[in-house]
Parts: C-alpha cells; sequence; structure tokens
C-alpha cells in the first residue's frame, strides 16, 4: 500500500509521492488526489520516486486535467529522473507540464 505525504509548503499542500508508484499504487494515489481536487491548488512532488508506472503517470494527467477544467492549479515538482523519463517514454510531458 502506498502513501503519500503531506506536508505543508510555500503554495499550501505538497504531496509527495513515495518511491514505488507501481500498479498497486495507482488506486490509493487517484483517491488522495481526487480527495484534495475540491479544496484548489494541486501541488505533487517526485523528488523520491525510484520506480513510476504507467496508470500512475495517467492518474497523475488525469488530476492534472481535472484540476484545471476546475480553474485550479495543478504543479509536478522535482520529478526525479525515474519519474521524468517515465513521462517521456509515455508523451505525457506536456499533460503534466507545472503551471506558473
Amino acid at each position: 500500500m502506498m502513501a503519500v505525504t503531506t506536508m505543508m509548503g510555500e503554495a499550501g499542500a505538497v504531496h509527495r509521492l513515495p518511491p514505488v508508484l507501481d500498479l498497486a499504487a495507482a488506486e490509493p494515489l487517484a483517491a488522495a488526489l481526487r480527495a484534495r481536487l475540491p479544496d484548489g491548488p494541486i501541488c505533487v512532488d517526485g523528488q523520491d520516486v525510484e520506480r513510476a508506472s504507467t496508470p500512475c503517470i495517467q492518474v497523475l494527467a488525469a488530476a492534472a486535467a481535472t484540476a484545471r477544467a476546475r480553474g485550479f492549479v495543478f504543479r509536478l515538482e522535482n520529478a526525479s529522473a525515474a519519474m521524468a523519463e517515465a513521462i517521456e517514454d509515455l508523451g505525457l510531458g506536456q499533460a503534466l507540464e507545472g503551471d506558473r
């Protein structure tokens, strides 16, 4: 079971992703992000990610699209090399490009 750690940053809550974003992590990740959507801006920190699966990257892209459709900012910060590679391999770089 994966856990998304929530910390307070300058822009509000920052959700720090765990080292392993595998298939088993996709549903808990989706649930954690869905819980944040009504509250506004979402900031996700990917610095600890060592492995990232397609389902988890898709969950992040869907959360980004949903947040933006609702007029909220979505930011993915500090993506690790493994996470950046997974995003690039899937062609989802633009979908997960951070809002300013």
